[in-house]
């Protein structure tokens, strides 16, 4: 098995437990259990802390190894959950926005990073497309921010697209009365 999917197997337990112990009805039980998962992740985190601490004394090269750490999928979803992920909240966004930017452009779309305000993304989409591909560029937008940003609360899309005129159809029509040029 893959190491990514380990992730989500893994990923998809916790969420599970997660969910059981949301849904303990012993009032006593369920404190003791989040107090549990919480001293967890604190001692987790303050571990995070100091691995980043030590990697950063080697100065450029240690810069270098966080770097890479960030890039990991794994360790760089954790920087990111504990808030030690090297680049801020900016160049993430810039990142994200720039990945989809690619894909929108394919798409005849424009992604363009209106603002953020009080842990708002705020996103206008732009272009003129086919159908309802706006629709799902809108998802790989919020979804691509909220990967690379999870510390935020909302995105707000706002959707400018246009859609397209198809070249209009040609349309034959028959004489069924009429005779033909064979039938002459």
């Amino acid at each position: 098995m893959s190491g990514e999917n380990q992730l989500q197997q893994l990923s998809a337990q916790i969420e599970d437990l997660v969910r059981k112990v949301d849904a303990i009805s012993d009032p006593a039980v369920k404190a003791n259990a989040t107090a549990l998962i919480q001293s967890l992740l604190d001692v987790h985190a303050r571990a995070f802390e100091r691995v980043v601490e030590i990697v950063l004394q080697q100065k450029d090269l240690g810069l270098t190894v966080l770097n890479h750490f960030a890039a990991d999928e794994l360790i760089g979803s954790l920087l990111l959950l504990y808030r030690l992920h090297p680049d801020a909240l900016d160049v993430r966004l810039n990142k994200a926005i720039a990945a989809v930017r690619k894909a929108a452009a394919l798409q005849g779309a424009d992604v363009e990073l209106i603002g953020v305000d009080e842990e708002v993304v705020r996103i206008r989409l732009s272009g003129a497309v086919h159908g309802c591909t706006s629709t799902q560029l809108q998802k790989l937008i919020e979804d691509a921010i909220y990967e690379a940003v999870p510390e935020i609360s909302a995105v707000r899309v706002e959707n400018a697209m246009r859609v397209r005129n198809s070249e209009p159809l040609v349309q034959l029509q028959l004489n069924v009365g009429a005779a033909t040029p064979l039938q002459r």
